[in-house]
């Protein structure tokens, strides 16, 4: 009796484990709960970021925007730690703006396929469409996600797709975020990307990601969402 006990209670702190929240990134949490109480959206942070460079002394600082009906972080990667919204962060290099992230009431409007574009290739099952002559833009519709691929040359806006498409393929495509109505738009490379992934949610606001970097970390860092409660 007392060796089944001894695993019930094993197994008991395992699953509390388990369901443990996981905490949000170092550098909001002194702000979570202040921007929660300056605005009525339901806010969403990360709980996963990764720094933008391999040098070292490079540290992502905030600045924070909250009011009655939205909030905006700028996520800025600076030589040293700042808090967020200290005055330093007004007079920064536009080189270390790495992302941005809001919520606000509202809706988004339909992306329709331009009219021009060709039929492509298929990709897992969603159909790619091309610009014909510059041959450098892909849309791509899959689910309630539209997708703007904009690649510097050859192959790369197909790359894109590839590289996102795998990337949200291990997310599950975010069902979990409610998606109403989502657009994705991705410029650049896949490893130099300014990725913008956007979602209306089903009870009314839409929340908005840009990052500078590799594909797969926007979209890490869109799964790594949660409420603050």
């Amino acid at each position: 009796m007392k060796k089944i006990a001894l695993l019930c209670l094993v197994c008991l702190l395992f699953l509390t484990a388990l369901e443990k929240p996981r905490a949000f990134v170092s550098f909001l949490q002194p702000v979570a709960n202040g921007i929660k109480h300056n605005t009525n959206v339901p806010v969403y942070l990360p709980t996963y970021w990764s720094e933008q460079t391999v040098e070292s002394n490079k540290y992502t600082s905030v600045k924070v925007k909250s009011y009655e009906n939205g909030y905006t972080i700028y996520f800025l990667s600076m030589n040293k730690p700042y808090r967020a919204n200290d005055s330093a962060l007004f007079h920064h290099p536009e080189s270390s703006e790495v992302g941005e992230l809001s919520g606000f009431v509202g809706s988004m409007s339909t992306s329709d396929r331009p009219s021009n574009f060709v039929y492509y290739k298929k990709k897992d099952g969603a159909k790619l469409w091309i610009q014909p002559w510059i041959r450098s833009i892909i849309y791509a519709k899959r689910g309630p996600w539209v997708m703007l691929f904009d690649g510097d040359n050859g192959d790369e806006p197909y790359q894109q797709a590839n590289e996102l498409f795998n990337a949200m393929e291990q997310v599950k495509w975010l069902k979990d975020k409610n998606v109403h109505e989502g657009h994705i738009t991705i410029l650049g490379t896949r490893r130099a990307a300014n990725t913008s992934i956007s979602w209306e949610s089903d009870n009314g606001y839409v929340y908005h990601l840009f990052y500078r970097g590799p594909i797969k970390e926007a979209v890490k860092i869109v799964d790594s969402l949660r409420y603050v409660k």
